[in-house]
């Protein structure tokens, strides 16, 4: 069992904030339809709304945690990635346009994190704290790495 060193949670900007709440705009669209008579299309938004609304519980992170042989990127309910320290070449500010799999809650690159793995796309977070999120990582990679050629 892992134990937690350091967590995060991940910062939110504005524009993605009202992204987050595009489902909430079509529920009132939604009552707008029920209010003038039409049922139907007043169903098919508010189910539009029940799936943007789940597709976004299961995607956007709350935490990004640092473990001790591990990166854990918690989702919603059960649902988080994993990445192995075995598996992290490196983990630095991004530059420029970056490609990988983004986790990102920001459009800004101002707390960006990208994570570069050995096999596999690159991942890129928004930690609210940048700096004291790669200050914990890189203990807890050295650390990682250090016990692990003990170990071999």
């Amino acid at each position: 069992m892992d134990s937690l060193i350091y967590q995060d949670k991940p910062r939110y900007d504005i524009w993605m904030k009202a992204i987050m709440a595009l489902p909430l705009f079509f529920v009132v669209i939604a009552a707008l339809y029920l209010a003038s008579n039409e049922p139907e299309a007043a169903i098919g938004m508010f189910g539009t709304a029940a799936l943007m609304a789940a597709v976004y519980w299961a995607v956007f992170p709350r935490k990004y945690r640092i473990l001790d042989s591990k990166i854990a990127i918690v989702l919603g309910g059960p649902f988080s990635l994993n990445i192995l320290f075995d598996n992290i070449e490196t983990a630095k500010a991004p530059e420029g346009a970056t490609v990988g799999i983004n986790f990102a809650s920001s459009f800004s690159s101002k707390n960006a994190v990208q994570i570069v793995r050995r096999k596999g796309l690159n991942v890129n977070i928004t930690p609210s704290n940048r700096e004291l999120f790669l200050e914990n990582l890189d203990k807890a990679l050295s650390n990682w790495r250090s016990h692990s050629v003990e170990s071999a």
